[in-house]
């Protein structure tokens, strides 16, 4: 039986093995090393133990065979013997200021050592007291204004306002919706745009970075600054500048001039690993890339000048390539596929035709949540959004309280509900498609009787229970249930609700390679819990040529409007247009649907 470790347990482990080999001062190729592992399994959407039990770890950038050989272990005893040894090396409270913001491996060690901070339980209360006994302030390096951060720093942490955790997507995004807007408003602000992970649509993010174009940087930084929502100014330097925001998330802006402002956004949007193997790219053409452009190197003229691209297209048009889409820069092949012209025409929102998987507030007397909004409400959505239909998926209703009579009476009195009601609406062009959700069950079956299938088009079918079973016996239960003909869909796949429980253990090739097989499809989950199937087995299930569809599971009308983060977990794995399931026409989704 492995050992359970978070992917943020072990990023967090990777980071301090990385700080100690710091302050030991060992090659730096080592420490660049563990800290590419750690951002690579943060920000990976698959869980590391699971890759490792499938030997497929080779698959997260940045893990080489030491590593790997450390991870194996980790999952198989629950410790690695030569991080103990290092870890020995300083004392315990060190590793412990490494989670709080502002604390670096020099900073943390020195204040470790100076007050003997030897107990991880009790480092931060003791550093604080001592911070505020101003016995920091006299040290040399730190001073008033330090000694008054760190206890602002220490403070929040053990409120739980820790720059360490990482929002999910959508989090992130509506924030820097909001200051993007407001620095839209300074005219001096030419153009504002996303950085980093948000930009690549991660599915968790650090923290809200920002980029504006401008000829006046030091005024947009000053307006910046003003922002109604922050709470308090980090730092400002020429070039940018740091909040902390009323919610406790940080938010950092960087000014660029118009004329450079390309290269800028291409070399702060990432990945690490796509702009190192850029760059590899451009040295083989003698060319060196930075925030500020491109230079020519071994050129005879000693006064060639910097070129400079206000547009990030231009800078990988100087470089041979055409433009490559955010959401793909993560060193999985986008960089060959550039030179060879054969990036994929990602999906689109305005490509999305319908969905399926919402739910309305009809009552089934389900073994579920219900929606908050009624069929009508749901249907006027829809066509404010321009789709030419949409399922209605609602939970199935509660075996445990009903008998089989009374599901299947239901379930009739409900299509012919939706039927009256679709009739009763005028000038309505959405198509209706009834469907439901319906259990699987711990045994494999669906927890519905068979003679209610007779009232629905087809049915979305997913696991709501008993999520630690083994993997074996997890992808037979799914298997079992995904047979039945009315089985259309295998809704959020993996189980997955970010932040708050990982997925469960299932054979992924096993599940494709029968939805290929049967003429199934596998659902993107667009809701912001989960944000699932996840980009790498989107990008997996693609190759191994599957269907796949883009739902909301919506239980209000408003919600519908989350299909950009399906979108951008789509994108994220290399998803076109004939990938996704629900960009087809009416007639030709029905025709796959009800066959």
């Amino acid at each position: 039986m492995a050992v359970k470790f978070t992917n943020a347990e072990i990023a967090r482990l990777f980071r301090q093995v990385a700080a100690v080999y710091t302050i030991q001062n060992v090659n730096r190729f080592r420490i660049i090393a563990y800290e590419k592992a750690a951002d690579a399994i943060e920000t990976s959407n698959l869980e590391i133990r699971d890759l490792w039990q499938d030997k497929r770890l080779s698959e997260i950038q940045g893990i080489g065979a030491v590593i790997s050989g450390h991870l194996e272990q980790l999952f198989t005893s629950g410790k690695v013997r030569e991080y103990e040894e290092l870890f020995k090396a300083v004392p315990e409270g060190m590793l412990t200021l490494l989670d709080v913001s502002g604390f670096g491996p020099k900073k943390a060690y020195r204040l470790a050592v100076e007050f003997n901070l030897n107990d991880a339980g009790n480092a931060i209360d003791k550093l604080l007291k001592a911070a505020r006994g101003d016995k920091i302030a006299p040290l040399e390096g730190f001073g008033a204004k330090s000694q008054a951060d760190i206890i602002e720093a220490l403070e929040r942490f053990k409120l739980g306002q820790n720059k360490k955790k990482r929002m999910p997507l959508p989090v992130a995004d509506a924030t820097a919706k909001q200051l993007v807007a407001y620095l839209k408003k300074f005219e001096e602000a030419v153009q504002v745009e996303p950085l980093g992970s948000l930009r690549r649509k991660v599915s968790t993010i650090g923290d809200v970075d920002l980029a504006v174009a401008t000829d006046k940087p030091q005024k947009v930084l000053e307006y910046f600054l003003k922002y109604p929502k922050k709470d308090k100014i980090i730092e400002i330097g020429p070039s940018g500048a740091s909040l902390i925001l009323g919610n406790g998330q940080h938010a950092d802006l960087r000014v660029q001039k118009p004329r450079s402002f390309g290269a800028m956004l291409q070399y702060f949007t990432g990945s690490k690993q796509h702009n190192i193997h850029l760059r590899e790219y451009a040295l083989k053409k003698g060319l060196s890339l930075s925030e500020y452009g491109i230079k020519i190197l071994k050129k005879s003229d000693k006064k060639q000048k910097l070129i400079e691209f206000p547009r990030e297209e231009d800078f990988y048009k100087y470089l041979g390539l055409p433009w490559i889409p955010p959401e793909l820069r993560e060193d999985l092949g986008e960089i060959e596929a550039a030179i060879n012209n054969r990036l994929p025409e990602l999906v689109k929102l305005t490509d999305i035709k319908g969905e399926v998987h919402v739910h309305s507030n009809y009552n089934l007397e389900p073994s579920h949540d219900l929606g908050q909004n009624p069929l009508g409400e749901m249907v006027d959505k829809a066509q404010s959004l321009g789709y030419e239909y949409l399922g209605l998926s609602e939970h199935n209703p509660s075996v445990s309280k009903h008998t089989e009579k009374e599901v299947i009476a239901i379930m009739k009195r409900r299509k012919q509900d939706y039927e009256q009601i679709m009739l009763s609406k005028k000038n309505v062009r959405v198509k209706l498609f009834i469907m439901l959700e319906v259990d699987i069950l711990p045994d494999g079956k669906l927890a519905l009787p068979e003679k209610a299938f007779e009232f629905v088009d087809a049915v979305v079918v997913s696991v709501h229970t008993s999520f630690q079973m083994p993997k074996k016996e997890m992808t037979e239960r799914v298997l079992a249930a995904f047979s039945h003909p009315k089985a259309k869909i295998l809704a959020h796949p993996s189980g997955r609700l970010i932040g708050k429980r990982e997925g469960y253990e299932i054979d992924w090739q096993r599940i494709f390679d029968f939805a290929k097989n049967h003429d199934k499809a596998i659902e993107i989950n667009a809701h912001p819990s989960r944000l699932d199937l996840v980009d790498v087995l989107v990008k997996r299930a693609i190759e191994n040529g599957n269907k796949l569809i883009i739902d909301t599971d919506s239980h209000d009308r408003e919600s519908m409007d989350l299909m950009e983060y399906g979108i951008s977990v789509a994108r994220r794995g290399w998803a076109e247009k004939k990938d996704i399931l629900n960009t087809m026409s009416y007639n030709k989704f029905k025709s796959w649907l009800i066959s």
